[in-house]
């Protein structure tokens, strides 16, 4: 019987679609095609083939977005460009399904093209027209998460379908083998936008003279701006394990990828959640708080409230963290993913070969 060849959409937004994209695809049978228009990271993806799609922006017609869809510009070349390479990609493939994290239209482009879609989950509020057309159509989905994180079973339209892996991380360490540097603060900033500012970053710093704050992402030194001595901006690190690791608090969004990292790493954690679409961060903080696992702020706390607010992170139990990591969520993701593409194919295979 002839493989069912896997693809994997992984969206441009932010890091963390390509990265969990290239953990999943280390613990498949045969490399994925993995199509984006971001780039890949510098290090080995050689457990990837890697199709890398045009742009999907640009100067567009005036043409609202139809109901039922999130984005669906008109007059853009890029666009036609990048699905004509998949739909190549699913003739020459033949048989095939394709992972999609995330997009509502390249998980209807498959589907129309008879190809079954295996769709990562966000969490969040996703009652929407469009998306519950795309999980609708699609023969499973993929939560990189934890059910505990998950909505509940009784709210749940999905959750038939739906495979919780656990956390998908990039780090599979066990608990810390090093005690935390004391009354360090370790400031993770992603690159899918922030609602922090240096002037921000600053305050806090100042606001707790006895704690040592380092920065890691894309915060620049600014001249107008006078960082206090206890501030280091320590720029885009490309593995920040050891700072996280070694900091008695670790102030981070509530983003699919940064809380993995925190799982893994057993980081007492602050998370902050960040402005997104249908209130993906703020359930995944509220229940990340309720578990006892973190503590939320919806907003960047004012000054005045820093000392109290790591005072109360730092009575934390990281241990509580052991219980959502026993097990590899990459691993747990390609197995299903595997199993997943098997099972819709095979009475359509079979046929064919009889």
């Amino acid at each position: 019987m002839r493989k069912v060849s896997i693809g994997y959409y992984a969206h441009h937004h932010g890091s963390g679609h390509v990265s969990r994209a290239l953990q999943i695809g280390r613990f498949l049978d045969h490399p994925p095609t993995l199509f984006s228009s971001a780039p890949l990271p510098d290090h080995d993806a050689s457990h990837v083939t890697f199709c890398r799609l045009d742009p999907d922006t640009g100067n567009a017609l005036a043409n609202p977005t139809p109901h039922g869809l999130h984005y669906a510009p008109t007059g853009l070349r890029g666009i036609v460009e990048r699905t004509g390479r998949m739909v190549d990609w699913f003739r020459a493939q033949w048989p095939c399904v394709l992972v999609v994290d995330v997009s509502v239209e390249v998980a209807l482009l498959a589907r129309l093209c008879a190809v079954p879609t295996i769709l990562i989950r966000q969490n969040g509020i996703r009652t929407d027209a469009p998306h519950r057309l795309a999980y609708d159509s699609a023969v499973a989905l993929l939560a990189p998460f934890p059910a505990a994180l998950g909505a509940k079973p009784e709210d749940d339209a999905w959750g038939g379908k739906t495979v919780f892996t656990g956390f998908i991380s990039r780090y599979s360490t066990p608990a810390r083998t090093l005690p935390a540097a004391p009354n360090t603060v370790s400031v993770l900033i992603g690159h899918g936008g922030t609602m922090v500012t240096l002037a921000d970053l600053c305050a806090a710093a100042r606001a707790t003279p006895a704690w040592r704050w380092s920065v890691l992402g894309p915060i620049a030194p600014d001249s107008a701006v006078s960082c206090p001595a206890n501030l280091d901006l320590l720029g885009i690190v490309p593995d920040p394990a050891e700072h996280l690791r070694r900091a008695q608090i670790v102030v981070g969004s509530a983003g699919d990828n940064v809380v993995a990292e925190m799982a893994y790493l057993r980081c007492r954690y602050i998370a902050l959640s960040e402005p997104r679409p249908f209130d993906e961060q703020i359930l995944t903080a509220q229940t990340l708080e309720r578990l006892g696992l973190a503590l939320h702020c919806p907003d960047w706390p004012v000054a005045p409230a820093w000392p109290a607010l790591l005072q109360r992170a730092s009575a934390l139990d990281a241990s509580g963290w052991n219980a959502f990591t026993a097990q590899s969520g990459a691993e747990t993701a390609a197995r299903a993913i595997q199993a997943i593409s098997d099972q819709a194919w095979k009475h359509g295979i079979e046929n064919r070969q009889s």
